[in-house]
C-alpha cells in the first residue's frame, strides 16, 4: 500500500501524445502536481511525451504502475508491470467487472496476474490516486478542470497545462491546502465532489484513493493502511457495497482516527445503479448500520452529511454530547435543539451563575434555559462575557451556536475568543450576517447550512 500512496517512481501505460486521450492527462498530472520522484511514459508507438523519453515496455521496476490503456489492452500492461518487478498498479480503464460476466473473467485475471507476481492492484474502473509527496502532490489521476497547479514543477520540460479546455492539475491554494482529511472512494466521480468540496470549504487534503472494482485492494485495505498514516487525521469511505463487511468494521474498531462512511445504494434503484457502475452487490444496510455505531463509525446519510461531517472532524476536538444551543434567533434556535436530540444529543439547562449572568447582560425577556436566545435587543458589549458564561459552564461539552440576520461583530468575537479560550468544539448556522461569519472562520468554526446541519455535525464530534 506504500507504494500505492508514497510511490518513489512512477511508469504511465498510455502516456499519448495526443492532448484528447486519457494517457495524455494522466501523464501531464502526473509531471505538474509536483511529484518529485522518477516518471517513466510506456508508449511504443513514440519516442517521446511531454518532453519525456517513451519505452515500449518497463525495462526496470518502478513502485507504481498507472495503466490508462483501453480494456482490450490492459491485461499485457499489467503483464508487463508484473514481469517488471513493480509493487503495485492502477488500472484506471472501465469496461470489465460492471460490464457483466465476460468483464468479470478479464478482471479475475488481471488479480491473478498481479497476485502472482505479489503485486498490489487498484481498480480496475477507477480514478487513481492523488497523494502528498514532500512539498508537492502525486496527481495520478483523471482529474480535470481544476486550477493550475501552484507546486514547483519538478519536470521543467514539461510544460504547464494550456488555458482553456482541459486543466488537469490540482492546485492547493490559500483555502485548499495540505491537510488531515483522506477519502477512499468506489466512485471516481465522488472524488470529484470530494475536491470541489475540499476547495470551498478549506479543508486540508492528505489522500485521495479511488478503489473502482476492488479486483485486489479493497476498502479495508485503504483503511487499514491510512490508519496509521501520520498524514492522514480523518478518514471518509464513500462505499456502494462492502466487499467484506466484518473485516471492514473490525479495521474500523482499530482505527484510532475518526471514519465516516457514505453507503450508497441502499435502496433497490441504487443498489441496481451499483451494480452497473462498479460491479457492486450491495447486501442489506440494517446490519452494517448496527455494525457501524458499535465500531463508532460516524455514518453520514447524504452527501451535505458527509462532508459536514469531515469538516468536523478535522476542524473541531472530540468532546461529550452535552451541548448548549446559543442563539439571538429563536425559530432557527428551536430546529437546531429538535436536531440536537434527535441525532442523541443531550440539551441541559445552564447552570445558576450562567442564568444570572445572561440576566443581568441581556433584556429580561431573554430566554435562560436550552436553547439560551440573547435576543438581537442584546448590547453589542453584553455579547462576549454572556457567551463567555455559556462557554465557561461545566454542564456544557460544547456549543451550537445560531445567529440570523444580527451581524454584530461582538457576537462573532465573543463565540471565536471563547471557543479558543475553553477548547470546546463549536458547530454554527448563520445566515446574513458576514462580519460574524468571518469572525467564525478565522477562528476554523464550521459554518454549515442549516440548524439541522450544525446539530449533525456536532454530533458527529460527540464521544458516545
Amino acid at each position: 500500500m506504500e507504494a500505492i500512496f508514497e510511490p518513489r517512481s512512477v511508469a504511465v501505460y498510455g502516456a499519448s501524445r495526443d492532448e484528447r486521450k486519457l494517457g495524455h492527462v494522466l501523464l501531464r498530472n502526473v509531471t505538474t502536481g509536483g511529484f518529485g520522484g522518477r516518471v517513466v511514459a510506456v508508449n511504443p508507438g513514440a519516442a517521446e511525451v511531454l518532453g519525456l523519453p517513451a519505452v515500449p515496455a518497463l525495462e526496470e521496476p518502478v513502485d507504481l504502475a498507472l495503466v490508462s490503456v483501453p480494456a482490450a489492452a490492459a491485461q499485457a500492461a499489467v503483464a508487463d508491470a508484473a514481469r517488471a518487478g513493480c509493487r503495485a498498479a492502477i488500472v484506471l480503464a472501465s469496461g470489465f467487472g460492471e460490464t457483466g460476466e465476460a468483464g468479470r473473467a478479464v478482471e479475475q485475471r488481471l488479480a491473478a496476474l498481479a497476485g502472482e507476481a505479489g503485486m498490489r492492484l487498484v481498480g480496475p474502473n477507477c480514478m487513481g490516486v492523488v497523494s502528498r509527496h514532500g512539498d508537492g502532490w502525486l496527481n495520478g489521476s483523471y482529474f480535470w478542470r481544476l486550477p493550475e497547479p501552484t507546486p514547483r514543477n519538478p519536470h521543467p520540460r514539461v510544460p504547464p497545462a494550456e488555458r482553456g479546455g482541459w486543466s488537469p492539475a490540482i492546485s492547493w491554494g490559500p483555502r485548499e491546502r495540505p491537510g488531515g482529511v483522506s477519502l477512499v472512494s468506489q466512485s471516481g466521480a465522488f472524488g470529484g465532489m470530494f475536491f470541489a468540496e475540499a476547495r470551498r470549504r478549506g479543508l486540508g487534503v492528505a489522500r485521495f484513493l479511488s478503489v473502482g472494482n476492488c479486483a485486489d485492494v479493497t476498502e479495508s485495505d485503504a483503511l487499514e493502511w491510512l490508519a496509521g498514516d501520520g498524514a492522514t487525521a480523518v478518514v471518509g469511505l464513500f462505499v456502494e457495497a462492502f466487499q467484506d463487511g466484518r473485516r471492514f468494521v473490525a479495521a474500523a474498531e482499530r482505527c484510532e482516527k475518526p471514519v465516516v462512511v457514505l453507503k450508497a445504494g441502499k435502496g433497490r434503484a441504487g443498489a441496481r445503479a451499483a451494480a452497473s457502475h462498479t460491479g457492486s452487490l450491495a447486501g442489506r444496510h440494517g446490519a452494517a448500520r448496527a455494525a457501524f455505531a458499535r465500531a463508532g463509525v460516524v455514518e453520514a446519510d447524504t452527501a451535505d452529511d458527509f462532508f459536514d461531517a469531515l469538516q468536523a472532524l478535522a476542524a473541531l476536538p472530540r468532546a461529550g454530547r452535552c451541548v448548549a444551543v446559543l442563539t439571538i434567533s429563536g425559530g432557527p434556535a428551536v430546529l437546531a435543539a429538535d436536531a440536537a436530540e434527535r441525532l442523541g444529543l443531550r440539551l441541559p439547562p445552564p447552570g445558576p451563575a450562567t442564568v444570572r449572568l445572561v440576566r443581568e447582560l441581556a433584556p429580561p425577556f431573554a430566554a435562560a434555559g436550552n436553547p439560551i436566545d440573547l435576543t438581537p435587543q442584546c448590547p453589542p458589549e453584553g455579547f462576549p462575557p454572556a457567551i463567555a458564561a455559556v462557554f465557561d459552564d461545566p454542564a456544557f461539552d460544547g456549543v451550537l451556536v445560531v445567529n440570523c440576520g444580527l451581524d454584530v461583530p461582538e457576537f462573532g468575537r465573543g463565540v471565536a475568543a471563547a471557543a479558543r479560550r475553553t477548547g470546546k468544539p463549536v458547530a454554527a448556522f448563520v445566515l446574513d450576517v458576514p462580519a460574524v461569519e468571518a469572525e467564525l472562520a478565522a477562528a476554523g468554526i464550521p459554518v454549515l447550512g442549516s440548524p439541522e446541519r450544525a446539530a449533525a455535525a456536532y454530533a458527529a464530534v460527540a464521544t458516545r
